[in-house]
């Protein structure tokens, strides 16, 4: 792959030209608005039982918030389907979105070790979220929702904007931390957050904030591939919600294997940066408009 490095001269945008702040005020009011009602149900507000279904659509804030901010600026609507079509990478990278289900045998070989017995995907058959047609309303449908969703709009939209005023270090981490904010509501109502202590949850961000160095590098790295991000977001999602329907331990492993995999590309990343291409978003749209 041609390395390329952003061009200094490049034009960059005003502070306000380029739509973050609305950005991220839709994003988070779409999403905390279609989440309310289940929020509100799981606490007892409102009599209405809604199943964690209806969490899929609270994903789709930062897709819907990326296209109508970009409507105003021409060009930018190309730059997401562009980088949605983006999929002739390298197939280490192809590795690297993959890489959640590539963890499922060193960790069960951990389990292995750990517990003595080796976990089976056996579970699957009994569990009651999973059972029948189960599976495909709990794991796919979601882990779509949150691939485009999410993707087309923290990575696709935010990131190569935040890169135009920020390394891409600092704009991982500043997106990640925003990535945070905007899960709060779901401790309200989601398992695995719900009724977590407080240590839990500075943890989740931590690994949430990681999990978006990781991102952001698959981003860069690809040159600009909101596609493989999507992949990996979605391959994520689905192990993350078969798997401790078989063994929690299992699907703690795996979460470790990933971070340390996350942590270890993100240093490398960090000492090597000018090695990769920045994807910004005035120099994606100059591109796009050259002659």
């Amino acid at each position: 792959m041609t390395t390329r490095i952003r061009n200094p001269s490049a034009k960059v945008p005003t502070r306000n030209s380029t739509g973050l702040a609305l950005y991220f005020l839709l994003a988070f009011g779409i999403t905390w608005v279609l989440v309310a009602p289940i929020a509100a149900s799981n606490q007892g507000w409102i009599s209405t039982d809604l199943g964690e279904g209806w969490h899929a659509l609270g994903a789709l804030g930062p897709l819907v918030a990326a296209l109508v901010i970009s409507r105003r600026t021409p060009g930018a609507v190309g730059r997401l389907r562009d980088g949605l079509a983006r999929w002739k990478v390298s197939p280490w990278l192809y590795v690297a979105a993959l890489s959640p289900a590539l963890f499922l045998m060193p960790a069960a070989l951990a389990v292995r070790f750990a517990e003595g017995q080796w976990p089976t995907l056996s579970g699957l058959f009994d569990s009651p979220r999973l059972i029948g047609g189960g599976w495909f309303l709990a794991m796919i449908v979601p882990a779509v929702a949150y691939g485009i969703g999410e993707e087309v709009g923290w990575r696709g939209f935010a990131l190569p904007r935040l890169q135009t005023r920020f390394q891409p270090f600092p704009a991982a981490v500043v997106l990640g931390v925003v990535w945070v904010a905007w899960h709060l509501p779901f401790y309200l109502y989601r398992s695995g957050m719900v009724d977590t202590t407080l240590a839990e949850q500075i943890a989740q961000a931590m690994v949430i904030i990681i999990g978006g160095l990781f991102l952001a590098w698959l981003y860069n790295s690809t040159g600009g591939s909101i596609l493989l991000c999507a992949v990996w977001h979605f391959t994520h999602s689905v192990v993350h919600v078969a798997i401790p329907e078989v063994s929690q331990t299992w699907d703690t492993y795996i979460g470790v294997f990933g971070t340390i995999l996350a942590i270890s590309v993100t240093t490398i990343w960090w000492r090597r940066m000018s090695v990769h291409h920045t994807e910004t978003f005035p120099q994606a749209i100059d591109e796009r408009n050259a002659p």
